[in-house]
């Protein structure tokens, strides 16, 4: 097993140990001392980092592999959506609505089920740079959002009022303006792979 095999699988073993973090205070627990949310982001930024290392060692020292283009998509989207799933368990503070998770996981749905009809018919559909920019906008809105819930543990635990009252003051706003962005180019880019290969579909 390649070095950029075994990054792409920790973001997979990285999951349940996201979610068990993330999880350990049941929604509407007061969050003074809830280390536990924390941890998961930290979990996920350094998931989210195997997601730029893993493709850039496959291509550095050519180990580019069929089982590494087939886990590395999958591993991106288990992890986003975990980790929407649980930040819209815990809407409360999280500011993350049904709608955004829904969004991204059906375009998943979707353009999965393109693949596999252009497959039969002899197309591989490669990533595009609109698919990428769909990864890298959801990871940034995920850990964005999850940094700001972070401080606003760490002022709460420790009384800081005024500096928690300063980050109040934008948090709401902020994370949904984040995943706003995060579900128009999730889908443009399902526009973008749905326009190119449309053709495929009347065969």
């Amino acid at each position: 097993m390649t070095l950029a095999t075994k990054l792409t699988l920790s973001r997979v073993v990285a999951i349940p140990f996201f979610l068990a973090a993330f999880c350990y205070r049941s929604p509407g627990s007061p969050l003074e001392g809830d280390w536990g949310k924390v941890i998961a982001a930290l979990i996920f930024i350094a998931a989210s980092i195997t997601d730029y290392f893993d493709g850039y060692i496959a291509r550095l020292y050519k180990e580019v592999t069929t089982f590494g283009k087939f886990i590395d998509p999958i591993a991106d989207k288990v992890l986003v959506s975990a980790a929407l799933i649980a930040m819209v368990q815990y809407e409360q503070i999280t500011v993350t609505s049904a709608w955004v998770a829904v969004i991204i996981i059906a375009r998943e749905f979707c353009v999965t089920g393109l693949r596999l009809v252009c497959a039969e018919q002899g197309k591989v559909i490669d990533a595009s740079n609109a698919g990428k920019l769909k990864t890298t906008m959801q990871l940034a809105a995920i850990i964005a959002s999850l940094s700001l819930l972070s401080l606003r543990i760490y002022f709460t635990t420790n009384n800081m009022t005024a500096h928690l009252g300063t980050l109040m003051q934008f948090y709401s706003p902020a994370i949904m303006i984040l995943m706003v962005l995060a579900a128009l180019t999730t889908i443009y880019s399902g526009y973008d792979y749905f326009k190119k290969n449309w053709h495929f579909l009347g065969n």
